[in-house]
């Protein structure tokens, strides 16, 4: 029995151009809701980086049918016997993950989006149910990670900072990143822009924005960006040992990743933020001469999401959207529109349903 689940699913990987739309109208049957569950209807979703890499199967990990969707907000309309924080009617948001044991190092650590039995809200598996996300008109996650929204954040606006926006804050918690950093983004995309913000919230000493388009300048700048440089190998070279941090927030089969690293200052940190489909390659010359650091940073536990839309709702940290509607075919407008690269700078799937 669906109990009136349906969503947007892509039934095989999308190839764009040979006439078949990414998404079609699907009804599944949901994970049961447990104890310490509530059910989620789904006001706004973001269409995320990642659901086109899963939707085109380019990690080669998706598997179908697949309802993406790990970006949404909603409205409590069920909850388990074990819930104490929500009741039904709380406007809640939720972020690439929906459940984790609690008891483990990660979680009582505050790394929780680590956690070996974490269940990931899309493409993952629940006790033998596939999980689906936030393009499906009702979801069920475990009550520790649906987190309330700030009242002056709309649910539109709400839905990517519980991706793009965890993911572009964690570096500045806890790599601990403020006023005395010269910050370097990588990129003034889905997650470069909302980057910009949180470096304009924690007060970086300086924020150097890279990016191959010089039209973005004034954008990068109304943002928060202290400078701007176009991503030329003359340009890069200048900035050499001028940055505290770097965070790549876009990159491509393009990049060169010794470039980048000649941009860190001694001790300086690079944090991978997006996933690029191909290996990286590079020199580790610099890492060794120059004691630099390459880390990685994965969205953020429970914790960190309450932190960072508290921080989002006094800082006026908010993304830059464009709105479509809750029918497959505005969806599938959607997702071709970000896949042209054309989005400034996250699509959300707007309206309750799914029709």
């Amino acid at each position: 029995m669906s109990e009136g689940f349906v969503g947007f699913a892509a039934l095989k990987p999308y190839v764009p151009g040979q006439g078949e739309p990414a998404i079609q109208l699907h009804e599944f049957e949901s994970r049961p809701l447990r104890p310490s569950d509530v059910e989620i209807e789904v006001s706004a979703c973001g269409i995320c980086g990642t659901d086109i890499h899963h939707l085109t199967d380019g990690w080669k990990r998706a598997t179908y049918p697949l309802i993406p969707g790990h970006e949404f907000v909603g409205r409590v309309i069920k909850v388990g016997g074990e819930v104490k924080q929500l009741k039904v009617g709380d406007r809640v948001g939720v972020s690439p993950s929906s459940s984790s044991c609690g008891e483990c190092k990660e979680c009582t650590s505050g790394f929780g989006q680590l956690c070996a039995k974490k269940i990931v809200t899309y493409n993952g598996v629940f006790e033998g149910y596939r999980t689906y996300g936030g393009y499906a008109n009702k979801v069920r996650v475990q009550e520790p990670w649906a987190i309330k929204m700030p009242e002056n954040i709309s649910d539109e606006e709400g839905a990517p900072l519980l991706c793009a926006g965890i993911t572009t804050f964690l570096p500045f918690k806890h790599h601990k990143i403020g006023p005395n950093d010269r910050v370097g983004i990588l990129g003034i995309g889905g997650l470069g822009h909302l980057a910009i913000q949180w470096a304009r919230a924690f007060s970086c000493k300086s924020v150097v924005v890279i990016s191959t388009s010089a039209s973005k300048e004034e954008e990068a700048k109304r943002l928060g960006a202290t400078d701007f440089v176009v991503n030329t190998p003359e340009n890069l070279k200048k900035l050499t040992s001028s940055l505290d941090v770097l965070l790549v927030c876009g990159s491509g089969s393009s990049t060169n990743w010794n470039a980048l690293l000649n941009l860190l200052d001694n001790h300086g940190k690079l944090v991978m933020l997006d996933l690029p489909e191909k290996p990286m390659t590079f020199a580790p010359t610099a890492l060794i001469y120059k004691h630099l650091s390459m880390v990685g940073s994965f969205v953020g536990s429970n914790v960190d999401l309450a932190e960072m839309l508290e921080l989002a709702s006094k800082a006026d940290v908010r993304p830059m959207i464009e709105k479509v509607g809750n029918t497959c075919e505005e969806v599938n407008k959607g997702i071709d529109k970000l896949m042209s690269g054309k989005v400034r700078y996250r699509v959300v799937i707007c309206g309750k349903g799914r029709f």
